[in-house]
């Protein structure tokens, strides 16, 4: 049976509008015998975005006698592969794609994040990182949703050689105007504390950091954004590379500005001080504590005055609002 044309254009604008339920819906209504190739592709196509990917994938399979050849059909198939975390799979069906002529800019960038990812992947084969264990990382979880506040993005690592570090990204709200950043996974392995402090609970941690409510999260590949994330990834690792510990007091210098933007050049490790002092530290069910530390980001003049001193003089010199969150182009107090 021929589609109505209306159908049709009805569905195309609500995909224009993303009412993706609705063509869902509007679809099933018509009796499946008089579905064509079109109609059928256009029902996986709302699946995908309705983020049924494995609905989508057992739908277009049943096509894939007359889709096989045609590019729109691999590239949706390739589509569902991908979200499904099967990139492997994903290649080839957007590699098909682009021969059969569907080389539009979405299937080209999902071409090359498959093969990214699944090269990464099989890069990951070869390591056994530590982690926590599913209720050690539900604890961590519920510790950040309670006190620092709940998080709907998650940079997740993709290759992780020794610990697997994923951050957690808190939006600016009411309360606290400003974004949050803490790591989840530095604290699944013990750092190397030194046997005297063995019994103050030190040896497990994990970092964070707070950007201010501008901050350009959609423009990472500039390393004017990326540096507090790559730092929280430097400073997670840097306990096992160099066989050492980290926490409240600490300074670690990056030997230069972190990025062209600024001139704060050195990280300094508190406790999140704008927050519930109960947010310091998490206990493991294990009855281990992890604790939180926040890196606040100094000028070397701040932070060589720091090592001369000590961290609590220093701290009677910073302003309040640039201990809560980064300030870029903040006042130098040690300048002089």
């Amino acid at each position: 049976m021929q589609n109505d044309s209306a159908l049709i254009n009805q569905i195309l604008s609500w995909h224009e509008s993303d009412e993706h339920q609705r063509i869902i819906d509007a679809i099933e209504q018509v009796p499946q015998d008089e579905w064509d190739f079109e109609l059928s592709g256009l029902y996986a196509r709302a699946l995908n975005n309705a983020e049924r990917y494995q609905d989508a994938l057992d739908h277009l399979l049943l096509l894939e006698e007359t889709g096989k050849e045609n590019g729109i059909w691999n590239f949706r198939v390739g589509y569902s592969l991908y979200y499904l975390n099967r990139e492997e799979e994903a290649v080839e069906y957007f590699q098909q794609a682009v021969e059969l002529g569907d080389d539009g800019e979405d299937t080209r960038a999902l071409l090359k994040a498959s093969l990214e990812e699944a090269e990464a992947k099989r890069d990951q084969e070869q390591y056994d990182p530590v982690v926590y264990t599913e209720e050690e990382f539900d604890c961590i979880e519920a510790h950040i949703e309670k006190y620092f506040g709940k998080y709907k993005n998650v940079f997740h690592e993709v290759v992780s050689p020794d610990i697997h570090v994923d951050i957690a990204v808190i939006e600016p709200c009411k309360e606290h105007n400003y974004y949050i950043l803490v790591t989840m996974g530095m604290g699944a392995r013990p750092m190397n504390v030194p046997e005297e402090l063995e019994p103050n609970n030190l040896a497990r941690a994990e970092m964070m950091v707070c950007l201010p409510p501008d901050w350009q999260f959609d423009d990472l590949e500039n390393e004017e954004w990326y540096w507090p994330m790559r730092w929280l990834k430097i400073l997670a690792r840097l306990p096992i590379e160099e066989d050492t510990w980290l926490g409240w007091g600490h300074t670690i210098p990056n030997g230069e500005p972190f990025a062209p933007n600024t001139g704060l050049s050195t990280a300094l490790l508190l406790n999140p001080g704008a927050f519930n002092p109960k947010s310091f530290g998490c206990q493991l069910p294990g009855g281990e504590t992890v604790n939180f530390y926040q890196m606040v980001p100094l000028y070397t003049e701040e932070a060589d005055f720091k090592i001369k001193n000590n961290t609590e003089i220093l701290l009677n010199f910073l302003d309040s609002e640039c201990l809560e969150y980064v300030h870029l182009d903040r006042e130098n107090v040690c300048e002089e």
